[in-house]
């Protein structure tokens, strides 16, 4: 159904969403304490876990499947791959476009 497409697509972006704040959140905790860092670490998957829930409650009442979860995984792969291929050309890009 349409409702089934949509939660696919959503599943993916978030997956998509979760890998570049997982980045970010690598990024700012590299300097911190190990403690601290395990710590922060487990509340942002909390955190990034009950908003997953809250915009499936919003989206369908609830409704999720594992497909969806697993829609999640994906588009994390899918990001975490495109990182890794194009990412150095992406960071190159932007040095050359805005430090002159």
């Amino acid at each position: 159904s349409n409702l089934q497409l949509i939660s696919f697509l959503v599943s993916f972006f978030y997956g998509v969403f979760f890998y570049l704040l997982t980045i970010l959140n690598f990024r700012l905790l590299k300097d911190v304490k190990v403690y601290i860092e395990h710590l922060l670490t487990f509340v942002y998957v909390l955190d990034m876990t009950i908003i997953y829930i809250l915009i499936f409650y919003h989206l369908n009442k609830g409704y999720f499947h594992i497909y969806f979860i697993l829609m999640v995984f994906v588009g994390f792969f899918v990001m975490m791959f495109l990182h890794h291929k194009y990412g150095k050309r992406v960071k190159m890009f932007f040095k050359k476009r805005f430090t002159k």
